[in-house]
C-alpha cells in the first residue's frame, strides 16, 4: 500500500509538471509560428487603417467640411444612407481630392518622361475624381440587383401566408424567410426586423425609403392598405405574377449572359490556338530553311 501511494504521489508530481512547467518549454511548430506572423500582421494592418481612416475623418471634419455643396452633400447622404456606411459627405469629397492628386501626381511624372504619355494619362485626373462616387454608385446598383433577384421568393411566402390567413404577423414571415435570404436581401430585412418594433407601418415606409424599387414600393403600398383592414388579395396575387414574370426575365437575361460569356471563351480559345499553330509553322518554315542554308 505505501509502494502504491508514493507511485501515485510521484505520478501527481508529474502529472503538475506537465501541466504547469511544460507549456513554457514546449517548442512551438512552425505551423503556429506562420499563424502567429500571420495574426500579429493582420493586427498591425488593421490598425494601420484605422489610424488612417481616423486621421482622414477628423481632416475631412476640419477642412473638407466647407468644401461639399448642398446638393453634393444631399446625393452623397443619400448614398451612404443606403449603404449604411460610418462615413460623411466630407469623407467622400477628401477621397476625391486623394485620388484627384495621385492622379496629377502620376500625369506630372508621365509628361516628364514622354509629353504624349502625360497629355494621355490627364484622362486619370477625371477618373480619380469620378470615382469614389462612381463606386458607390455600383455598390448600391449590385444591392438593389441582389435585392430584386431575391424579392420574389420572399413576396411568395408573404402571399401564401396571408392568403392562409389575415392575422399572419409580419416579423414571423420575415423571420422564416432570413435563412434562405441572400446577404444583401438578409440586411434589409434585418433593419425591417428592427423597424417593426416600432409598428409594421413604419417599418414598411422605412423599406419603401431605403429600397426604392418598384416591386418593393408596390409591395409595401399593398402591405399599408391590407393593414388598414382592407381585403386586397387581388392586388398581391396581380403583384406576384408580376414578380414570377421578372424572375423568369432575370434567368433568362442570366443564362443568354453566361451563354454569351462561354462564346467569348470559346472564341478566344480557338485565336489562341491559332496563334500557337502558326507559331509552329513559322517555326518549322524556319528550320527547313536553315537546312538549306
Amino acid at each position: 500500500m505505501v509502494t502504491l501511494a508514493k507511485l501515485s504521489a510521484m505520478i501527481s508530481v508529474l502529472y503538475i509538471i506537465k501541466l504547469l512547467l511544460y507549456p513554457f518549454f514546449k517548442p512551438v511548430s512552425g505551423r503556429q509560428k506562420k499563424r502567429a506572423r500571420r495574426f500579429m500582421k493582420e493586427r498591425r494592418s488593421e490598425a494601420f487603417r484605422e489610424r488612417w481612416t481616423g486621421w482622414k475623418r477628423s481632416f475631412a471634419r476640419k477642412y473638407v467640411k466647407n468644401l461639399v455643396g448642398p446638393e453634393a452633400r444631399d446625393r452623397y447622404g443619400k448614398m451612404i444612407e443606403r449603404l449604411d456606411l460610418p462615413m460623411k459627405p466630407e469623407d467622400i469629397r477628401l477621397d476625391q481630392f486623394l485620388w484627384t492628386g495621385g492622379a496629377i501626381l502620376v500625369t506630372v511624372v508621365m509628361f516628364s518622361a514622354n509629353p504624349l504619355l502625360g497629355a494621355v494619362s490627364g484622362i486619370f485626373i477625371v477618373l480619380g475624381w469620378l470615382y469614389p462616387v462612381s463606386e458607390l454608385e455600383k455598390n448600391i446598383e449590385r444591392k438593389n440587383r441582389n435585392i430584386g433577384l431575391d424579392f420574389p421568393a420572399f413576396y411568395s411566402m408573404v402571399y401564401y401566408q396571408y392568403s392562409k390567413s389575415v392575422n399572419i404577423y409580419l416579423a414571423d414571415v420575415i423571420k422564416d424567410y432570413l435563412p434562405h435570404a441572400n446577404p444583401d436581401m438578409a440586411e434589409e430585412l434585418g433593419v425591417m426586423l428592427d423597424n417593426i418594433e416600432f409598428g409594421e407601418t413604419y417599418a414598411l415606409k422605412q423599406l419603401k425609403r431605403r429600397v426604392p424599387l418598384r416591386y418593393v414600393i408596390k409591395f409595401c403600398d399593398i402591405m399599408e392598405t391590407r393593414l388598414r383592414g382592407y381585403d386586397n388579395v387581388s392586388q398581391m396575387s396581380y403583384l406576384k405574377n408580376e414578380l414570377d414574370e421578372f424572375r423568369v426575365r432575370a434567368l433568362e437575361d442570366e443564362l443568354e449572359r453566361r451563354m454569351k460569356t462561354n462564346s467569348r471563351i470559346q472564341l478566344l480559345l480557338i485565336v489562341i490556338l491559332f496563334f500557337y499553330i502558326a507559331l509552329y509553322f513559322l517555326f518549322t518554315i524556319m528550320d527547313s530553311l536553315r537546312l538549306f542554308q
